[in-house]
């Protein structure tokens, strides 16, 4: 018998985008699948209108007590999940015809998975879009494989490593876990990379596996990808060094796995001070390569010092008026 596939959405405020991820969801697979919608306070009307247009379907509509954000809207979701597997869903993203079907089916051929996830199609105003496609190609052939064919990579113990080297590459609505290790829950202390930390943490001790073919239509608009936005990197960048700080604590880290996660600390705090420069924000800039300079990277922080030496540190930094 197929397992049944428990299918989470948390939102805010997205009302217009709901329905096409929930009935991406509900039409996807012959067995028992069933949505659970965790409201994190939308202020537009969103649990009403859903109580009312998902009257006697299989869709559970949960509410947080006051915001916790994405973490705690998907931890909400999964841990309420009645399914033996359970799959995540952004709001503004939607499931492609036979997600689930070959998710199951991964599942049931390799029983030693954990966590399944897959390729995305990225849609700019419903045209195809590079966006993170050929980071995640570059990502995937670098990955360490014990099986593969045309459908599915099936990714060997190592892994773990190759997730702390190359940080987040593929997109969290594609994501198929066992509820087990879905109630393990993500941290809600971290509104950026939480996911990330999740996944590392499930890779340490479970086997993960891709789906090759696009899983998902991911939808770009303002709200998805203002992280590329240089005037995000104050805000997100220390998130993130939330989040590789909270996998240093993992217990059973080797001093080479350490060192890889230093190193992608290294990484946060250049790309951050690469952006304060372009602003004018020499004196924070250089702050943020010192930093990041005893976490590795050496040479390019090194480097970037002396650039700013030579442009001049005493030039009138914008930031400070």
């Amino acid at each position: 018998m197929k397992p049944a596939v428990t299918v989470v959405i948390p939102t805010y405020n997205r009302r217009h985008l709901l329905a096409e991820a929930i009935d991406s969801a509900l039409s996807q697979y012959d067995a028992a699948v069933d949505v659970i919608v965790v409201d994190d306070g939308s202020t537009d009307g969103t649990v009403d209108w859903l109580r009312t247009a998902y009257a006697g379907r299989p869709v559970q509509v949960l509410s947080n007590a006051g915001r916790k954000g994405p973490a705690g809207g998907r931890n909400t979701g999964m841990r309420a999940a009645r399914g033996d597997l359970v799959a995540l869903l952004d709001s503004d993203d939607r499931f492609r015809p036979g997600h689930l079907a070959q998710s199951v089916q991964a599942f049931q051929r390799f029983p030693e998975l954990g966590l399944v996830f897959g390729r995305a199609c990225y849609l700019r105003q419903g045209q195809p879009d590079d966006y993170m496609g050929p980071l995640f190609e570059r990502k995937l052939a670098t990955a360490p494989t014990a099986y593969r064919d045309e459908n599915l990579a099936v990714f060997a113990q190592e892994f773990f490593d190759h997730l702390l080297s190359n940080g987040c590459w593929f997109n969290l609505s594609t994501v198929v876990l066992r509820r087990g290790l879905a109630v393990q829950g993500m941290n809600e202390d971290l509104r950026i990379a939480e996911d990330y930390e999740f996944w590392v943490r499930l890779a340490q001790h479970h086997r993960f596996g891709c789906l090759l073919t696009p899983q998902i239509d991911y939808l770009l608009h303002d709200a998805n990808i203002s992280f590329e936005a240089d005037t995000s990197a104050a805000q997100h960048a220390p998130s993130q060094l939330a989040a590789f700080r909270s996998i240093l604590a993992l217990p059973s880290l080797t001093a080479g796995q350490r060192h890889l996660v230093r190193g992608q600390m290294s990484q946060v705090f250049a790309d951050w001070a690469w952006r304060c420069r372009q602003h004018g924000q020499l004196r924070q800039a250089a702050s943020l390569h010192l930093h990041g300079l005893p976490l590795g990277h050496r040479g390019q922080h090194l480097r970037s010092l002396l650039k700013l030496a030579l442009f001049g540190l005493g030039a009138s930094d914008p930031a400070r008026g």
